[in-house]
């Protein structure tokens, strides 16, 4: 691909995805592979005594198929992590967030990052539509819960996806046992919790924490 093509194609991904050319040119240096779109699944939505009948019925697909505004690569598994961080580092100044947006790992060991442009880093889960599934509780609710930890602990996010978070604090906090016990009022178990042995894993992990809802 000469020049010419390349910024073709740039200013046709920048155009459909709202992420600047230079920001997808450097990204793309970084990670060391071709920007495409950001996808994720498409979601059915099911209501009781649904006011508009049909006898139309779909079928979920299995693949990726919604095109959100933002940018993807698929990257090597052992260095998801270290990418996200050194992209934030890199665009935060122009708004953009990274993260992990799809946390299963192919047979090739890869898997996806993706780039958006948004002042609100919760927008991230508004567009992955992050929810608790089986909890019950909406996008909005658990932006709701995440806002007031993050008054107490501050954090950021390195994975979202449509039932699961992957965050690690900003600060270390003074008290490990409490701030397992507002990571639990966000992600309440299905079975009890042995408080101090999870906050010494928490601890371990340097405040990285999983989040997930089936």
């Amino acid at each position: 691909m000469d020049s010419s093509q390349n910024l073709t194609r740039l200013k046709g991904l920048s155009e459909k995805t709202g992420i600047e050319m230079i920001v997808i040119e450097e990204a793309e240096e970084i990670t060391k592979t071709e920007a495409t779109r950001f996808l994720r699944s498409f979601m059915l939505s099911s209501y009781i005594d649904d006011p508009v009948q049909s006898a139309t019925r779909q079928e979920s697909s299995k693949a990726r198929t919604v095109e959100l505004p933002g940018i993807s690569f698929l990257v090597e598994h052992d260095l998801t992590e270290k990418l996200v961080d050194t992209l934030n580092k890199m665009f935060s100044y122009r708004q953009c967030s990274a993260f992990i947006s799809d946390d299963r790992t192919r047979d090739d060991k890869k898997q996806t990052i993706s780039i958006i442009h948004s002042s609100d880093k919760y927008n991230i889960l508004r567009l992955q539509q992050t929810s608790g599934g089986s909890y019950l509780f909406s996008t909005d609710s658990l932006v709701e819960k995440l806002q007031a930890f993050e008054k107490k602990y501050p954090f950021h996010f390195i994975g979202v996806g449509n039932d699961w978070l992957l965050i690690k604090t900003d600060n270390t906090p003074k008290d490990w046992t409490d701030f397992a016990k507002e990571v639990l009022k966000v992600c309440p178990p299905e079975d009890e919790v042995n408080i101090d042995k999870y906050s010494d894993e928490i601890k371990d992990a340097n405040g990285r924490v999983s989040m997930w809802w089936d």
